[in-house]
């Protein structure tokens, strides 16, 4: 029941804003009237010690704990007298840094860990991003455009000449690019050759020369000897990927969810620029858009 309960959206919901409304009570001043009064607690202390000993590897001695400690004490005499001054008011990078720090608390309440059953339907459903390529083994003559001035024909004779037994090397121009590719993806295909002549060589079963397909470089005359189809794998054999991928999307899932829950408490009003040649105004007559639970009776 309980494991049934941690799936549901709502419990996910009411847990994250119980977090926050608990967030909010340790960020307030220890007891509501004493604003000028801070408190260096034992855990504060412990973690300042932590820091130290993760940089360097060793722990503080009493001057440099104490230095420590009435660094941190700076910090919030600063960080309250800015608090106090407005300093974070219309600051768009104090305003990224809470949206951030925010997204990264409601990440770590709506962790969780997906069950096999929740790992096969998801990839199940993004077959296409876990599914391997097809691997193809084949030779290719290349045909250089400059050098044929009826470039079919020509290419039609050398396909003739290949299909009488003619040895390979004895047909097509002189290129850097190999002679044979031994079982390699469409992606690295594409790397070789390009998009286009790449779609055609996995399209070809093993068989007889043929062509000629066209690449960036030029004409190539394509014999594939050996083709390996593309599959699904098993969740076993991507199992580690495809937890990152459920993970990371219920966590964006869970984090617009509770955004539209909070979004849904706020008035949102749009006011379009007042600009003649704006099309937004023309249409709307310099109208205000609004959007949330007053938008009916406002």
């Amino acid at each position: 029941m309980m494991k049934i309960l941690m799936r549901e959206p709502l419990v996910h919901f009411l847990l994250v804003g119980a977090s926050l409304f608990l967030l909010y009570q340790m960020m307030q001043t220890p007891d509501g009237n004493t604003p000028n009064r801070i408190v260096v607690d034992t855990s504060q202390v412990e973690q300042l010690v932590a820091q130290f000993k993760r940089t360097w590897m060793r722990g503080p001695t009493e001057d440099e704990l104490a230095l420590l400690i009435e660094s941190h004490v700076r910090d919030e005499v600063y960080y309250r007298e800015a608090l106090a001054m407005g300093l974070d008011k219309d600051d768009p990078q104090v305003r990224k840094r809470m949206r951030m720090k925010l997204e990264f608390l409601l990440e770590d309440l709506t962790a969780e860990e997906p069950d096999d059953e929740a790992l096969s339907t998801f990839l199940q459903q993004h077959s296409d991003k876990y599914r391997t390529e097809p691997q193809v083994s084949f030779r290719q003559l290349y045909l250089n455009p400059d050098k044929h001035q009826d470039f079919t024909a020509d290419a039609q004779s050398m396909l003739a000449r290949l299909e009488q037994g003619v040895a390979p090397d004895s047909v097509g121009d002189v290129t850097m690019v190999p002679f044979e590719y031994t079982l390699v993806t469409q992606s690295e295909i594409v790397s070789a050759f390009g998009e286009d002549f790449a779609l055609d060589v996995v399209k070809l079963a093993p068989g007889d020369w043929t062509g000629p397909l066209y690449s960036g470089l030029g004409g190539h005359l394509v014999k594939v000897t050996e083709r390996i189809e593309g599959y699904l794998p098993e969740l076993a054999e991507v199992r580690a990927q495809v937890e990152r991928d459920y993970l990371a999307q219920r966590r964006q899932e869970l984090k617009d969810m509770v955004y539209q829950k909070l979004r849904a408490g706020y008035q949102v009003v749009i006011q379009p620029p007042a600009i003649a040649e704006d099309p937004l105004t023309k249409s709307t007559g310099g109208a205000v858009a609004a959007t949330g639970p007053e938008q009916a009776g406002s």
